[in-house]
């Protein structure tokens, strides 16, 4: 497994580096599917303190490919990963997703504030 760092104007957010050929890929995702998913899980967290909508999580050993997650897929992936780790027993490493759900969550709830507080003072005229 390969990380390799991408320089943002803020910060840096690493890139997991996967292998091309699909059996290799298959491979590597058995023997490394843990490490992935917590990597998923930084790269949410990266892209949330960032407030990026997108977030590029995995890139293709020789190839220009990237995987990215978007904002609204933030949600999801982490339920799911948290479901995974429930499912096998892994409780130990839940209490870092619920924390990284909070903090969406208090984010959304955030933005959605501002939005209803904005009432309408920024829409132009319709008259």
């Amino acid at each position: 497994m390969v990380k390799r760092k991408h320089k943002t104007s803020m910060k840096e957010n690493e890139s997991y580096l996967l292998p091309s050929p699909n059996e290799e890929m298959r491979s590597f995702v058995q023997k490394f599917k843990v490490d992935m998913m917590e990597h998923i899980i930084s790269s949410i967290k990266f892209a949330i303190d960032n407030k990026l909508p997108i977030v590029e999580v995995f890139q293709f050993k020789n190839s220009p490919f990237v995987v990215t997650i978007s904002e609204r897929e933030f949600e999801p992936n982490l339920e799911h990963i948290n479901k995974y780790y429930m499912d096998n027993e892994m409780y130990e490493l839940c209490p870092k997703i619920e924390q990284l759900r909070q903090l969406l969550k208090r984010k959304n709830d955030e933005k959605e504030k501002s939005e209803a507080d904005d009432g309408g003072i920024n829409r132009p005229d319709t008259e």
